[in-house]
């Protein structure tokens, strides 16, 4: 067995159990190597389990890198909510000595898959676990075509529009009004930010359909990928997003439910600052 642990250097906490996790599979003689999620190395297909320590932003951008890699990740809480995470930081001790006799289960959560065309051309593709963000890349409103299973779907005017998974639907999403979905689903969350006329509520859409975004007007977009990666399109561009092959694999130490994690972590921590 080969573990990969990821730290987060902006949360002090994370850099000495990172340490201690690496130094209490080493002894072992099980293979542990520390890495920080800002400087993570090209995907390596020899580990067996990723842990991460940090927030549910440095579990989601583990993620996405190691996506096409069918690695599980073990999410250790060091951040605010932590919706996305297995265990608490305290818990630790415990849980490793689970995780050596492999006594956890697989949570799979879907991805999109978006492939960037500009003149015509492929230009990038990105995998995202919690959702796309298209907005106007300047104070205009955002003027954008929707076609979806190759039928038009009108044109949607509004300050921008976010194409979100059920894992996301926690997210983002969420503030701007879309339903939370049970991520055993495999859905397409279309959530409007600011809409005017058709599109005022959000649409939710098998994920077997393809959706493609295309310019209705010539000013610029700004594309956001699970709120970490951004990039600036001109006027000749298409999005395509469709249901990604790969899946992330969340590990699982405790026999809890969605729902559960809703309650104790999401409604629990309204109000709070």
């Amino acid at each position: 067995m080969k573990i990969l642990v990821v730290r987060n250097k902006l949360i002090v906490q994370s850099m000495q159990t990172a340490d201690n996790i690496a130094a209490r599979f080493r002894a072992m003689g099980i293979g542990a190597e520390i890495e920080d999620v800002s400087l993570l190395s090209p995907p390596d297909d020899g580990f067996d389990i990723i842990i991460v320590l940090g927030g549910d932003g440095t579990l989601i951008r583990v993620a996405r890198q190691y996506a096409d890699r069918n690695i599980p990740i073990l999410g250790v809480n060091m951040g605010t909510v932590g919706f996305l995470s297995s265990i608490e930081a305290h818990e630790i001790e415990e849980s490793l000595e689970r995780l050596i006799r492999q006594e956890f289960s697989l949570d799979e959560r879907m991805l999109l898959e978006i492939d960037i065309f500009q003149n015509h051309e492929l230009k990038a593709t990105h995998f995202s676990l919690n959702e796309m963000t298209v907005k106007s890349a300047n104070a205009k409103m955002l003027n954008l075509g929707i076609n979806i299973a190759g039928q038009s779907h009108g044109v949607f005017r509004g300050d921008g529009i976010i194409i979100a998974t059920p894992t996301g639907s926690t997210a983002y999403s969420l503030s701007a009004g879309g339903p939370v979905t049970d991520p055993d689903l495999e859905v397409f969350l279309l959530t409007p930010i600011a809409a005017y006329h058709l599109y005022r509520r959000p649409l939710v859409i098998d994920a077997a359909k393809e959706i493609a975004l295309y310019p209705q007007t010539l000013n610029p977009v700004d594309i956001i990928i699970d709120g970490q990666v951004k990039s600036e399109l001109d006027e000749n561009y298409m999005i395509n997003i469709k249901k990604a092959t790969p899946k992330v694999k969340l590990l699982q130490l405790k026999d809890t439910t969605f729902f559960h994690t809703i309650n104790h972590k999401l409604w629990r921590n309204e109000g709070q600052g």
